[in-house]
């Protein structure tokens, strides 16, 4: 065989591996494209509050976001939960809103801080994982953090995030064992990525302050507590001031249901004289879960310095899970 039948047979066996190579990778890109374009068709349902100014989409397996507390629009704070799942991992969910007072924040940081340290107290084992800046939607700065917890003697795990929009403040957060993790995490940035905020105006009932004000003035005994439907019942409640100047809240809850709760949560609203907002926290019980027919024990701590306990003359506490 000449030199040049040779040149001329290895160039075809060059031609042919790269046709081959071409139609392999350009299977492989169409399968992967396929299974992109899957993943976006997959079933999500919009949700909509124009009382708390958000508008997002999530998986529909999801189930319905429900309000726990009636009556966003009427309340300084606001939490919203799933009211059940069909999907195939396990997952806790969340959606608080706040107004500029009832979180006691004046800038995003101190929205994260205050969570933080009312998740270090009322966690079981909490540890910290990490922490970044993100951004919610299309263009909302935002930050987030993530954390471990003991859930009934076993580890699981938490993504909180947090944005601000026209002085009310967001969180949005997810609970999980680690099992989960690969099928929750991606769903979850999609609806943190699907988020829009909207404008909303906190539309808080006021009550004249003399129906709500002690016979002595200045006294905190004037006090509320709104127990939740479901069964969850505030027994008992007091408050003192310790050595530092922080207010604290310690009572005990009863499941009187006949089946457990858990993420059993204790929110603490605050009030002048005037019945005006001036601080607010939460807790949970201590554990988070309550077994029917349980009890267990809550404090409530109001760290910021920012709301000197002499301003507040009484409080309301309302329980969820």
């Amino acid at each position: 065989m000449g030199l040049a039948m040779k040149f001329v047979m290895l160039a075809m066996v060059q031609l042919l591996v790269v046709l081959s190579l071409e139609i392999v990778l350009h299977s492989s890109f169409a399968q992967n494209l396929s299974e992109v374009t899957s993943n976006k068709n997959s079933s999500f349902t919009k949700y909509e509050n124009l009382d708390i100014g958000i508008r997002l989409s999530h998986p529909s397996d999801w189930g319905k976001i429900v309000e726990l507390d009636e009556g966003c629009h009427k309340q300084p704070s606001c939490i919203l939960d799933l009211d059940g799942t069909n999907t195939n991992y396990t997952f806790g969910f969340s959606l608080r809103k706040f107004s500029k007072e009832s979180c006691n924040c004046m800038s995003l940081m101190d929205h994260v801080r205050n969570d933080f340290n009312s998740q270090v107290t009322s966690l079981n084992g909490f540890s910290f994982i990490n922490d970044n800046q993100t951004t919610i939607g299309k263009n909302y700065p935002g930050w987030q953090y993530e954390y471990s917890f003991l859930h009934n003697g076993a580890e699981e795990r938490g993504i909180t995030v947090f944005a601000t929009f026209n002085d009310t403040f967001y969180s949005i957060g997810v609970t999980y064992p680690e099992e989960s993790r690969a099928k929750l995490l991606p769903e979850f940035k999609k609806v943190i990525d699907s988020i829009e905020f909207l404008p909303v105006q906190d539309q808080i009932n006021k009550i004249p302050s003399f129906m709500n004000m002690s016979e002595v003035e200045g006294s905190r005994s004037n006090t509320d507590s709104k127990n939740n439907t479901s069964g969850l019942q505030i027994l008992s409640h007091n408050s003192f001031t310790d050595s530092e100047g922080y207010m604290h809240v310690v009572g005990e809850i009863k499941n009187t249901s006949p089946s457990p709760e858990t993420y059993v949560k204790i929110i603490g609203t605050f009030y002048d004289t005037n019945n005006q907002v001036v601080g607010a926290q939460f807790t949970y019980a201590n554990p988070p879960s309550v077994g029917a027919g349980n009890k267990a024990p809550f404090e409530i701590v109001l760290t910021s310095a920012s709301v000197p306990t002499s301003m507040i003359d009484h409080y309301i506490l309302q329980v969820s899970h």
